[in-house]
């Protein structure tokens, strides 16, 4: 199996942000080379939010004296160009390079890639796909989440996991036997990495106090979060409830009051990155153990997650400042 697994990190809520970039390459099932670069945001997108920087660590003192993405993306992209590329979450880090791409005059690169989330999600019963959970069920070490090469190493393991899990050689014998369609990123567009089995129709259904919009017929049936029915708990710190209700209900999910049999995703606020559900001791959360416990898969998303889902602004967050 060969391919090269990616990570970046972002300074500010701007996908073309981009302040780092991880990647490892594997070649026949073995790690052949390692590279990371600390990298200066382009220009107009280089400023640090304060939340950012508490996830990556990552300062805009670190970055000032390093080139910019567009002087770095020729000597990183000779890593990357050419391979099939992964990533987890993919839709997520191969859009921070369309953008940085396209923020500093360079064409997109053109990629055929796959995502470790989607195929944990369809080859693993776990109460959370975040990569520390998903690294750790499958004996993957992961040194230092959100640190660009530690992720991707990460992320390679688990790949290598997942494929000898599945007895498959290859990555194309692994998505098929997963039900997982690669992505393309090509010039001028690009296709997701996803499941390949049909989504479920997404439901009508508003009760509670607050004002639950319904899912948007418009939405893009390939999103996420598209056809999930989303709850909440815990306070969240970028958004309102109801202004997180009709985000997600704009990207094709039904947002609901309380846990039920139709739920799919927790989403879970008050800042919580942990890895286990149970330290989050709310009502719901007791209650989705309770639902997990009798088999019913619901997945656990944090509110960063969530944020990078719906490419929302986090206007509450304060920048640090330009660099």
């Amino acid at each position: 199996m060969t391919f090269v697994a990616f990570d970046t990190e972002t300074a500010n809520s701007s996908r073309a942000s981009i302040c780092s970039l991880g990647a490892t390459v594997v070649t026949n099932g073995v790690v052949t080379d390692e590279r990371s670069w600390m990298i200066r945001p382009p220009e107009g997108h280089d400023e640090f939010f304060a939340r950012n920087v508490s996830i990556h660590g990552i300062t805009p003192e670190m970055v000032q004296h390093k080139p910019r993405f567009g002087e770095l993306w020729p000597e990183i992209s000779q890593y990357l160009e050419g391979h099939t590329v992964v990533a987890h979450n993919a839709s997520f880090d191969t859009s921070v390079v369309r953008y940085a791409c396209e923020t500093s005059g360079h064409p997109w690169p053109e990629w055929t890639y796959g995502c470790t989330l989607v195929m944990a999600r369809q080859a693993l019963d776990l109460v959370s796909y975040r990569l520390p959970i998903v690294a750790s069920h499958l004996g993957v070490p992961l040194e230092r989440h959100h640190d660009a090469a530690a992720d991707a190493r990460a992320c390679a393991g688990v790949l290598l996991a997942l494929a000898d899990r599945n007895e498959c050689a290859d990555l194309t014998h692994l998505t098929a036997a997963l039900t997982v369609n690669l992505g393309r990123l090509f010039a001028g567009g690009w296709d997701p990495c996803r499941q390949a089995r049909a989504v479920r129709s997404p439901s009508h259904s508003a009760r509670g106090p607050l004002a639950i919009p319904e899912a948007s017929i418009d939405a893009d049936p390939e999103h996420p979060l598209y056809g999930q029915v989303v709850v909440f708990t815990g306070g969240l710190g970028s958004m309102t409830r109801q202004d997180a209700c009709d985000a997600v209900a704009r990207v094709g999910a039904t947002p609901a009051k309380g846990l039920t049999r139709k739920t799919t995703v927790l989403v879970i606020g008050d800042g919580f990155r942990g890895d286990d559900l149970a330290e989050f001791q709310t009502g719901k959360a007791r209650k989705a153990l309770e639902l997990r416990a009798k088999g019913q898969p619901i997945e656990v998303v944090t509110e960063d997650e969530l944020l990078e889902l719906l490419t929302i602004e986090r206007n509450t967050t304060a920048p640090v400042r330009t660099v």
